[in-house]
């Protein structure tokens, strides 16, 4: 049985990374664009002010909208999700004891059953706002482990379960998964 899971980020339970201004919306296009050839790595810290020694540091932490791994995650998932994922260095000359990687996801599946799924719809221009349902097909997700849709491919990430239970198995912290379909 394939489970298909929307990935985000703890924000609550983690310290967050930051960077200069001009590096906020960091990731140019979210859309299975690559961005390798062109990537100049952005600096990222964890501001002294808004650190919580509570917390911790994950191994996936946020960065504005941007997932981001450490390279302990990255070289656990790096087999896996190799021919679905970018790993866009970044600079950290401020956390000398780890490098930090921003996820570019470049596989993007036209996956969504568009006649079984449910939308929400925004008034003014009738665009999609939301999936309250979810229905994929089945067939076309084969063993890709992260993808995104060409409806949502800006703003959603979707993971299947080999990528969760790989996370899971080794404890890798900063991730939430929403189930959003079972089929």
């Amino acid at each position: 049985m394939t489970a298909v899971w929307r990935l985000e980020r703890n924000v609550t339970d983690f310290n967050f990374l930051v960077s200069r201004p001009e590096s906020i919306g960091t990731l140019p296009r979210r859309d299975g664009t690559s961005l390798i050839a062109t990537w100049k790595p952005k600096e990222v810290w964890y501001h002294p002010l808004y650190f919580k020694k509570s917390k911790g540091k994950a191994n996936f932490p946020t960065w504005s909208a941007d997932t981001v791994c450490d390279a302990a995650a990255k070289d656990i998932i790096y087999e896996l999700v190799k021919d679905c994922v970018e790993f866009l260095a970044l600079s950290s000359p401020r956390i000398p004891e780890t490098e930090y990687f921003a996820l570019n996801c470049v596989k993007v599946l036209d996956c969504l059953d568009m006649e079984r799924s449910e939308f929400t719809r925004f008034e003014n221009t009738g665009g999609i706002s939301g999936i309250p349902k979810y229905e994929f097909k089945a067939d076309c997700i084969g063993g890709i482990p992260v993808f995104k849709l060409p409806i949502l491919n800006r703003v959603r990430t979707f993971v299947t379960n080999e990528f969760k239970q790989l996370v899971e198995d080794n404890n890798l912290t900063g991730l939430l998964f929403h189930k959003v379909w079972e089929g």
